[in-house]
Formats: structure tokens, sequence, C-alpha cells
């Protein structure tokens, strides 16, 4: 009897069929797996970006501001990172921009917590500017401030569609935490 190389269409049927047997057992933790790194990711986003904030404000020694529910043009962003010329907490014209987040672009199925905070996932301890915008801002020493110039501190309730929160933490001090 003579033998050529390849595999015959048994082989392959089998091995297709593991294949979709091992698919069949692995999606099911990926699809619970995914929202949960999406949440990972946009603490540890929403953390660098307060970092860059207060760092930006050191290096160029002038107040970085991180205002929640900002408006851009006809965009509502979950949040905005910007250099604050005018010493406002009020994102003006010639402010400079460095960072905008939309959660549903970046980290789908993420969002504030609105059980927590006032409502809107924001602790009211961060409290609104004269544009009506959650806002906290560093000084060029590293220091967080709020609208009226006093040492500021609060959090950031995150959550996903499993249950599972984040909290991202501003002392007054300017130290800024994950809190899981």
């Amino acid at each position: 009897m003579k033998r050529t190389n390849g595999f015959t269409t048994i082989e392959l049927i089998v091995v297709i069929a593991l294949f979709a047997i091992l698919a069949g057992i692995a999606i099911p933790g990926f699809s619970r797996w995914l929202p949960n790194y999406r949440l990972r990711a946009a603490a540890r986003d929403m953390f660098s970006n307060f970092q860059h904030a207060k760092l930006t404000a050191v290096k160029r020694h002038q107040t970085c501001v991180i205002s929640f529910d900002q408006d851009i043009g006809t965009t509502t962003y979950d949040y905005v990172v910007y250099v604050d010329t005018g010493n406002n907490l009020e994102l003006d014209a010639g402010d400079e921009v460095l960072t905008s987040v939309l959660f549903s672009e970046r980290y789908k199925a993420v969002s504030f917590d609105t059980t927590k905070g006032g409502g809107d996932g924001i602790d009211d301890s961060i409290i609104n500017n004269d544009d009506g915008n959650p806002t906290i801002g560093f000084l060029s020493n590293g220091f967080s401030i709020d609208n009226g110039g006093n040492p500021a501190s609060g959090s950031v309730y995150l959550t996903n569609p499993n249950g599972r929160e984040r909290e991202v933490a501003v002392s007054a001090a300017g130290n800024i935490t994950i809190i899981e």
C-alpha cells in the first residue's frame, strides 16, 4: 500500500472538532475577562493622566487641571486634562489640552459608578468650577487644589457591567492611588 504525505479528511475533521470544543470552553471565560481588563485599563489610564497633570504642573510651573464632563466643541468628554494658563480651573481658549478621554471610545462598557459620589461617580469633595464641571487642579508644587484655591482631595469611581469597581483617589497632598 502506497502512503502519500498529508492529512486525511478524518484527521482534519478531528482537529477542527477539537478546536471547536476548545473555543466553546474559552469564549465564555474571555467574554467575562474582557470587561474587567477594560476597567483596570481605564483606571490605570486615569491614574496616569492624573500623574501627568501633576508632573506637568511641576515641570512647567503652571496649574494643570483635570475637569470631568468637559465640553470641547460639540463633544462632552468624560474628562479632560489641560494646562490652565488663566489659573481659574476653567478650560479657556488659550489653555493647552493635554488629554481628552471618552470611555465609550477607549474603554467600551466602562463608566462612572453612579451609585457613588454625588450620583455621577465623582466625590462631592471634588467641587465644580464656575462652568459647573467637577474639577481638580495641581499647583507647581504638586499639591491639589479646588476651585476656591483650597487643598482638594476626592475620588472618582469607575465600574463595568460585571459589577467590578475601581476607585482613583487624590489626596490634598497630591498623592494619587488606585483602590480596588
